[in-house]
């Protein structure tokens, strides 16, 4: 009961501290429907409350305040490992951290059988090409969680201004996945690049 207080504290948390006009509805969403349901209204009032208390006392200069990184603030960054499709290490804030491309899902390239899926190799070698011929590598956060559950940070990539989430899409070498509110912010734009793509049969959605 404890982790579950914790982690519903840390989604109304994020929402309330971009978002003044507090929603409850914004905590309906597949990720926390089950946790909401354990907790109960009653609960999730009780901790909204604590939060509420927090926001408006806490010191909003702090340096580790989540307030640094925003929704149009973009952060470079360097190339530290290639992953997949979908995941990169870069070298962020003076240490090597893993991001997790928001909304986007590639092919897996490391399977049970030892063969990649279709179109993962493509996918992850397109991504080195951008990457690798960018002059410029930014990360752009969203308002809400900026890493998730295995501690990578969650952002949309930009190669030289353009953005690979969307790149992968339009070329049908990702799918939209994992669009968990409130980190949907290029929601709309992911899943017109996706419709192209799907139009068009490109990539993954030729099989």
């Amino acid at each position: 009961m404890i982790k579950i207080k914790i982690k519903i504290l840390e989604d109304v948390y994020y929402i309330m501290k971009r978002n003044k006009n507090f929603d409850f509805n914004q905590l309906n969403n597949s990720r926390n429907r089950r946790l909401i349901r354990k907790l109960g209204w009653p609960g999730l009032l009780l901790v909204a409350i604590l939060v509420a208390i927090t926001y408006f006392f806490s010191d909003d200069g702090s340096e580790n305040s989540n307030t640094d990184y925003s929704i149009g603030e973009f952060h470079e960054v360097t190339v530290d490992q290639f992953i997949d499709g979908d995941t990169t290490r870069f070298n962020f804030n003076g240490s090597s951290e893993s991001f997790r491309y928001l909304i986007i899902d590639t092919p897996e390239v490391n399977t049970d059988s030892g063969i990649p899926e279709p179109y993962a190799v493509e996918a992850a070698e397109r991504v080195e090409e951008l990457l690798t011929q960018a002059d410029t590598i930014e990360v752009e956060f969203d308002v809400g969680p900026m890493t998730d559950d295995y501690d990578r940070y969650l952002a949309y990539v930009y190669a030289d201004g353009e953005m690979i989430n969307e790149i992968l899409l339009r070329e049908g070498l990702a799918a939209v996945r994992y669009a968990n509110p409130p980190n949907t912010s290029h929601l709309e734009l992911l899943e017109k690049a996706e419709e192209q793509a799907q139009s068009e049969n490109a990539g993954i959605w030729s099989e």
